[in-house]
C-alpha cells in the first residue's frame, strides 16, 4: 500500500462543503487527500458519493468503491491505498507525461491548492503571489477539467441532475452540450447561492430564444422555478426573458409564492390578479 507522506505538523484539513464547489477531484486525488490526513473518513466517504453522482456507475466506479466502504478508517484506508497504487502502476505502465512531466500528476499540487483556497476564503485577500497560484490551481483543477467535460458524465441526465459546480454549466454551453438545459436544472436544485445560477438560467433561456428549441426554453423556466422556490429569489433579467415566454408555466406560480412581491414585474400581477378575478366570479356564478 502506497505510504501516506510524513510531516512534523499534521495538515489542514479541508471540509467537504468547500472542496466539493472547488473543484471537480479524481479518484486518485481524493484518495490520497484521504491517506495523507487532509480528510476525516466522513468527508471523504460524502465526497465519493458526490463524485459518484457525478459521472455515474461505469465512470464512477472507483469513487464508488470509496463511497461503499464507509468511514470505517483502517477499512476505508486500505481501499484508498489501493486506489492510489492503481493509479501509479496506470501511469508508470502508460508512461503518462503532461505539461511539467510527473510533476503535472503529482496529488500533492491540488491538495496545496485547495489547503491556500480555503484558507484564503477564511482570512480574506491574498497577497499577489498566493492571488497567481490559486488563480493557476483554480484554471487547471476547476476550468480546465470543466472545460473537458470530465468533470460530469454528459450522457447521463441523472448524473446531470446533480451538477452543483457552476463552471460546468459554462463549459457545457461553451461546447454546446445537448443536455446543458440538465444542469441547469440540477444546478438550481443544488448549488446554495442563487447568484451563482440564475446568470446561467439566463443563459439558458437566451440560448432557446436564439436556437428555437422549447425543450431549452422548458429546462430554463423549470430551473427558474426550482430557484423561486428554494432560494426566494429573481433578478430582472431572468423575469424579462421570463416575459417572453408562454404564461402559465411553473416558474410563473412559484415566483409569484415564493418571491417577494416588490421585486415582481407588472406582468406577473396582472396575470396574478386576472387568475383571481376569474376564480371569484366562477364562484359567484356557481353560487348564482
Amino acid at each position: 500500500m502506497p505510504q501516506p507522506d510524513r510531516t512534523d505538523a499534521p495538515p489542514p484539513r479541508v471540509p467537504a462543503a468547500f472542496i466539493r464547489y472547488a473543484v471537480a477531484l479524481e479518484a486518485a486525488e481524493l484518495a490520497w487527500g484521504r491517506l495523507n490526513g487532509h480528510l476525516t473518513p466522513d468527508d471523504t466517504v460524502e465526497l465519493a458519493f458526490l463524485r459518484r453522482c457525478d459521472l455515474g456507475a461505469e465512470r464512477g466506479a472507483a469513487f464508488a468503491r470509496i463511497h461503499t466502504t464507509g468511514p470505517v478508517p483502517a477499512e476505508l484506508d486500505a481501499v484508498c491505498g489501493e486506489i492510489v497504487g492503481d493509479r501509479d502502476r496506470d501511469r508508470d505502465r502508460d508512461q503518462v507525461r503532461g505539461p511539467g512531466g510527473d510533476a503535472a500528476h503529482d496529488p500533492r499540487r491540488i491538495w496545496r491548492y485547495l489547503e491556500l483556497s480555503w484558507r484564503t476564503s477564511r482570512d480574506g485577500p491574498a497577497e499577489d503571489a498566493v492571488s497567481r497560484q490559486l488563480d493557476e490551481g483554480r484554471s487547471e483543477f476547476l476550468l480546465a477539467r470543466a472545460a473537458s467535460g470530465c468533470g460530469m458524465n454528459w450522457q447521463e441526465s441523472s448524473a446531470l441532475l446533480g451538477t452543483d459546480r457552476p463552471e460546468e454549466v459554462d463549459a457545457a454551453f461553451a461546447r454546446g452540450e445537448g443536455q446543458v438545459g440538465v444542469a441547469v436544472i440540477g444546478l438550481a436544485l443544488t448549488h446554495p447561492d442563487a447568484e451563482a445560477i440564475l446568470p446561467r438560467v439566463a443563459r439558458g433561456l437566451e440560448r432557446a430564444r436564439e436556437t428555437d428549441d422549447p425543450g431549452l426554453r422548458h429546462q430554463g423556466i423549470v430551473a427558474l422555478a426550482h430557484t423561486a422556490r428554494l432560494h426566494g429569489t429573481v433578478d430582472r433579467r431572468c423575469l424579462d426573458l421570463l416575459a417572453r415566454c408562454p404564461r402559465g408555466n411553473e416558474a410563473d406560480q412559484d415566483l409569484w409564492t415564493y418571491v417577494a412581491r416588490r421585486r415582481l414585474l407588472w406582468w406577473l400581477w396582472r396575470q396574478a390578479l386576472g387568475e383571481w378575478l376569474w376564480a371569484w366570479r366562477s364562484r359567484l356564478t356557481f353560487r348564482g
